[in-house]
């Protein structure tokens, strides 16, 4: 909060010193799912901290921080299971984010966490479908459930499929999509404030753009109220899709096509890019689809090919087949 000489005074609590945190993050613009991101991980932080009898930040030292990660390592998820890595890094980073602000405002006199060693997350992507199964997933056969609205909610998630599968968006640039981000006739989609707050433009495979022109031909126009709205995907009430409906569409769907673990929109992200390496592509054109500011996100994926590779080569090659053969491994 801005004092009369234009200098911040410092909040009292640690409480607000978390609400000047949160006001920041929104004053420079960072996105809905970060900020619920911090009000979901900080406090509880901050409660850990005072079940250990500290509600002074400026007391928080490194072994503090430390102590914090040991026990994220040790805690258990809804499902009685160990928090996974990426959990525990979503965490921590966010904890050090916070210190970092305070530090930089001298709300505290030394950032705890500027040594704080990030858990690895795992370092191939945990859900690609096969070449068959997606085959299996855009194919499904569509399924009316007797509701005016039904057949063109069906078309809405049949681009929405084809869209995430054949470029490899995320969610959130999914769901932020306008109509005037789709060219057509130039089979260009418009990515605004990706990841790091970048825009790109990625072309729209074929099958996708047929699927898009069905949908806003024939079935956007009859879920949409307003015509004033410029949401691309809109729910059956005519209001910009939810990440959550379309999370659970894609649950939905990959369970009719009878895949064995749920579809998330991050699993069609994976396969949309190892299947490109896999056909040919080359490694900096998917790091341009992806919006991938480093190549070191992008190489993951040629990991997964390269595995998938070994497995084709010890399965067809006839040396690798004879030494199986003879239950012995080569030399």
């Amino acid at each position: 909060m801005p004092t009369r000489g234009g200098a911040e005074r410092q909040p009292r609590s640690a409480e607000g010193m978390l609400l000047a945190f949160l006001e920041e993050q929104r004053r420079r613009h960072y996105s809905a799912s970060l900020i619920d991101q911090a009000r979901q991980v900080l406090p509880r932080f901050l409660a850990h901290l005072r079940h250990k009898g500290l509600r002074d930040l400026r007391a928080v030292t490194e072994a503090h921080t430390f102590a914090y990660a040991r026990h994220l390592s040790r805690c258990q998820g809804r499902h009685g299971r160990p928090l996974a890595l990426a959990t525990q890094l979503t965490h921590l980073a966010m904890i050090r984010r916070f210190f970092r602000f305070l530090a930089q405002r001298r709300w505290v006199l030394e950032d705890p966490t500027k040594n704080l060693v990030l858990p690895a997350p795992q370092s191939l992507p945990r859900a690609v479908l096969s070449l068959s199964q997606a085959r299996r997933l855009m194919g499904a056969p569509h399924r009316f459930h007797g509701r005016w609205w039904w057949p063109h909610v069906e078309k809405r998630d049949h681009a929405i499929l084809e869209l995430l599968y054949g470029t490899g968006i995320r969610l959130s640039e999914c769901i932020r999509l306008d109509v005037g981000d789709v060219d057509l006739l130039q089979e260009q989609l418009f990515v605004r404030t990706g990841k790091g707050k970048k825009d790109r433009v990625v072309p729209i495979p074929t099958r996708a753009n047929l699927a898009l022109d069905a949908y806003l031909r024939d079935a956007r126009p009859a879920l949409v109220k307003d015509q004033r709205t410029s949401a691309l995907f809109t729910s059956w009430l005519g209001k910009r899709l939810k990440p959550v409906t379309l999370q659970a569409m894609l649950r939905r769907r990959g369970k009719a096509a009878g895949l064995a673990v749920p579809l998330s929109p991050h699993a069609l992200r994976h396969s949309c890019a190892t299947h490109l390496l896999k056909g040919g592509a080359d490694v900096r054109s998917v790091q341009e689809l992806l919006g991938h500011a480093q190549l070191d996100s992008t190489m993951r994926y040629t990991r997964v090919a390269m595995t998938d590779l070994a497995k084709v080569i010890q399965r067809c090659h006839p040396r690798e087949r004879e030494w199986a053969r003879r239950g012995r491994k080569p030399r």
